[in-house]
């Protein structure tokens, strides 16, 4: 729910910002194809910008927390699968991250019912809000999903991290080949486990 209003709340300042770069804007006509905002010069050309919307909670301030970052099977491999245009006519990945406090709540205030007029006095489950805007591949981290999940896990760090962009790859090249080559399952994942058991085995 969280991640739709987020998304909601990027929409006007993303078409903002395509509109002072001089890109037209694409957004899915398919559920649960990336990215959430395509900008582009000319539906056939290349050079598109993928913009992603991510969404995630922590605790406290200045607590750590991730994100994942779309699966490492789909159009990464495959260059149409689950995206609205070829893979390879996009140059630049882009997550904007929102991350928020969930707030507890007492059971018995979780339970309470509001009618129309007292909208203004439901309590928000979440505060103080803070985004960041980072390319993907540098907000990345070498872990997959658990057992035989095929996502990608961002860091684990706080809203610094992110905003610094203090993922573990050297290049959008090496996040690439990374994922290209991780295993499927975890039976798969025998090669290498993590970017220094890659970078090993790249250089023989």
């Amino acid at each position: 729910m969280l991640s739709t209003i987020f998304e909601l709340v990027s929409r006007p300042a993303v078409y903002s910002a395509a509109k002072t770069l001089g890109y037209e804007v694409v957004e899915p006509t398919v559920q649960n194809h990336y990215p959430d905002f395509t900008f582009h010069r000319g539906l056939d050309k290349g050079g598109k910008i993928a913009i992603d919307v991510k969404t995630t909670y922590r605790m406290h301030d200045n607590d750590k927390f991730s994100y994942t970052l779309g699966g490492y099977t789909s159009f990464i491999r495959n260059e149409r699968k689950s995206i609205v245009f070829p893979f390879s006519q996009y140059s630049e990945h882009w997550g904007i991250g929102f991350v928020c406090n969930r707030i507890a709540e007492k059971k018995s205030g979780a339970e309470h019912r509001y009618d129309i007029a007292q909208i203004k006095d439901i309590p928000l489950p979440f505060g103080n809000v803070e985004l960041f805007v980072h390319e993907k591949w540098r907000i990345s981290s070498d872990k997959e999903g658990s057992g035989n999940t095929t996502n990608i896990f961002s860091i684990n760090g706080t809203i610094e991290d992110f905003r610094e962009g203090r993922g573990l790859f050297a290049s959008e090249d090496e996040f690439l080949n990374y994922w290209r080559a991780c295993g499927r399952t975890k039976g798969d994942r025998t090669a290498f486990s993590n970017i220094e058991g890659f970078r090993r085995l790249k250089q023989g």
